[in-house]
């Protein structure tokens, strides 16, 4: 029994003692710290069977950015005519430095234009262009497609702007 006692006095008094080690510097900070601004991004795959997409908006926070979408009433394989399909969606990216829209596509190809407008006023437009096909297309041109790479699998699926 006395050792047990003891044994928890000491368990008692480590754990108390331990708070009082605790120790704050109160410098004052010579330098700043410059935080890296980031571009406005978006991903978008190039190819898809789904109609409503879910896009994902990356940029520095207070960023204003307006969709265009447009849809193909072109017959042609070699000459596209984009109408617009909706009215712009206007969003604002917030403290996250992210901000996700839920879109809806016509079949065929649709040209979608983000028009970003940072806190100082300076305006960047990213296009993308996403064909929307039926499943059974895609399953026949992925059985079609000879991918050399894991990497140009990747690039074939997502739209990055960087390719």
């Amino acid at each position: 029994m006395f050792k047990k006692l003891m044994a928890s006095t000491m368990i008692l008094l480590i754990i108390s003692g331990s708070s009082m080690g605790v120790y704050a510097n109160n410098a004052q900070v010579s330098q700043e710290t410059k935080i890296e601004e980031k571009t406005f991004n978006v991903n978008t795959p190039k190819i898809t069977s789904e109609k409503d997409l879910f896009l994902t908006l990356t940029g520095p926070e207070g960023t204003k950015v307006t969709i265009d979408v447009y849809y193909n009433t072109s017959v042609s394989k070699t000459k596209q005519n984009y109408v617009l399909a909706i009215d712009p969606i206007e969003v604002e990216i917030g403290a996250l430095q992210r901000n996700w829209v839920e879109i809806e596509l016509s079949k065929g190809l649709n040209k979608i234009d983000f028009t970003a407008v940072y806190k100082d006023g300076v305006e960047e437009i990213i296009s993308r262009i996403i064909e929307v096909k039926d499943k059974e297309e895609l399953k026949e041109e992925l059985q079609n497609t000879k991918i050399s790479s894991p990497t140009n699998a990747l690039k074939s699926i997502v739209n990055t702007g960087n390719n």
